[in-house]
Parts: structure tokens; sequence; C-alpha cells
């Protein structure tokens, strides 16, 4: 009965944080994927049931397959290269590099800049006369580079702002995942005749297997949603190069308002991260050592 009672308790402390995801978080979700199966737009203010209409014209929509191809690829290339320089900057500081304070300070500033400020900081970089990148190139002979004003620069660029500002962020994880390590592995190691690298491989690598997944994880969802530099930056263009998902939910809901394209193109954002959380929890999950004892 006392069992019973402490876990009463217990389901009335989180009551009211479970309001709060219910009515903003599950309510909106059920709402968005029932409005993706609805005629909904300026010519018919009021949501119809169309069946998988929304589906059908997304899928023969052209520009719906650059923006997931272009979504993919911002996704793929920004979070792997940024997990990996991350994670070796975390290691290097963890074992007291030379300046450790200023190293966690110059990669974890970016994180703390507003999103607006660092867009049009980039804007100035990225510009084709006066940034410089562009300087940079033409002191060594390059030809200058229109990098948001071209298709074939423009979502580079926007993947390059990105890594900038998410490596501090994950630095910053791998080194508080670091101090969990069990710290005599190391030193048996080394006393076994272990190299830097093979330290690593064996040890680091390994136990800091929670860290990396959760890294991964809120990379995916962060790169998924990415939205404020692509506003400010490019728009989406030049001719949909740099539109990806979230973007172009916005671009149909509040640009066309075809808000039933829009919720659909939601259902299938819900769906993506979804199926790839799971996927990852159900790969990576059960092959991942919590402990270094």
């Amino acid at each position: 009965m006392t069992e019973k009672l402490e876990n009463l308790k217990c389901y009335l402390f989180l009551f009211p944080g479970l309001i709060f995801l219910f009515l903003f978080t599950y309510i909106p979700i059920f709402w968005s994927v029932w409005l993706s199966f609805n005629r909904w737009n300026l010519l018919s203010p009021k949501p119809r049931f169309a069946g998988l209409e929304n589906f059908i014209r997304l899928w023969n929509d052209e520009v719906f397959w650059i923006v997931m191809k272009n979504t993919f690829a911002f996704v793929t290339i920004s979070i792997f290269p940024t997990m990996i320089l991350a994670l070796i900057f975390a290691i290097l500081i963890d074992e007291r590099m030379k300046g450790r304070v200023y190293y966690i300070y110059s990669l974890f500033y970016p994180t703390l800049i507003p999103m607006a400020a660092a867009a049009m900081l980039w804007v100035y970089i990225y510009s084709p006369n006066l940034g410089i990148l562009n300087i940079l190139l033409a002191k060594f002979g390059l030809p200058k580079l229109g990098w948001l004003g071209s298709s074939k620069t423009s979502l580079w660029a926007l993947i390059i702002m990105t890594f900038w500002k998410n490596l501090g962020f994950f630095m910053l994880i791998y080194l508080s995942g670091l101090q969990n390590v069990n710290r005599e592995l190391y030193e048996a190691a080394y006393i076994d005749g272990a190299g830097w690298w093979r330290r690593h491989i064996q040890i680091t690598f390994p136990l800091i297997g929670p860290t990396s997944l959760f890294v991964l994880v809120v990379a995916i969802i962060l790169t998924f949603r990415v939205f404020d530099q692509i506003q400010l930056m490019t728009e989406g263009g030049p001719g949909n190069s740099s539109n990806v998902i979230v973007y172009y939910i916005f671009e149909n809901g509040f640009k066309f308002f075809d808000w039933g394209k829009a919720n659909a193109l939601t259902a299938i954002l819900v769906v993506i991260m979804l199926t790839l959380t799971v996927l990852i929890f159900g790969i990576f999950g059960k092959r991942i050592t919590y402990t270094s004892d």
C-alpha cells in the first residue's frame, strides 16, 4: 500500500508537466496530422477532408524532391564532421592541453550568439567583394565565389555556418561525458604500452557511447528543424538550391497559404524524425556501454 501511495505521489508531481506536454505537444501533432488529410487554403477557409490529395500533390511536386534531397544532404554532411571534431576537441581539452580555457571559450562562444546575429555575420563573411573568404581566395590566386548567390555553393555555405554554430555545443557535451570515464583505465593501458590513439579507440570511444547517442539524436533534431539561417541568408534560393523541409513548410503555410500541403509536409517531417530516432535507439541502444567500472 505504501509503495502505491509513493507511486501516486510521483504521478501527481508529474501531472502538471504532463498536461502542458499533452496540450502543447501531442494535441498539435495529432491536429496537424489530421489537417494533412484536408484541403485548407484561402479558397476553402474551412478544412475539408480530401484524403491523400495533399500527399499525392507532394509526390508529383518536383520542388518537394529537391527539398528532401537538400534536407538529407544538410543533415548528413552537417552531423558527422561536427560530431567527430567536437569529440577530438573535447579529448584534447580534457587532457589539460595548454590554453584549454581559451579553447573552451572560443569553441563555445558561437553557441551563445543569437542566430540572427550569427547569420548576419556570415552574410558579411560570404560577401562577394568584402567577405573575408573571397579576400583569402584572391590572395591565393583562386577565383572569388558567390557563396550565397550560387546554386552550387549556397547549401555548402549554410552547412559551414551551421557547423561553426554547433561545434562548441557538442564539444561541451562530450567534455561532460568524458568526466565519467574511469581514469585508471587510461593509466593501466599506458602501463601496458598502449599509444594515444589506441587508448582512445579501445577505451574512450566505447565508454563515450551514451554521450555520442545523445549528441546524435540532438544533432538530428537541430539539423532537421534548421530554419533561421536559411530565412535570413538565402530564403531557400537560388532556385530552391538551399531550401529544406522546415523552410518549405513555412513557404507553403505563410507565403502560399496552402495549409493542407504545409501540414502534410509537417506530418512527413514528424514521421521521418520518429523513424530515425527509433532506428538509432534500436541499432545502437543495446550496443552501448553505460559503465566504465
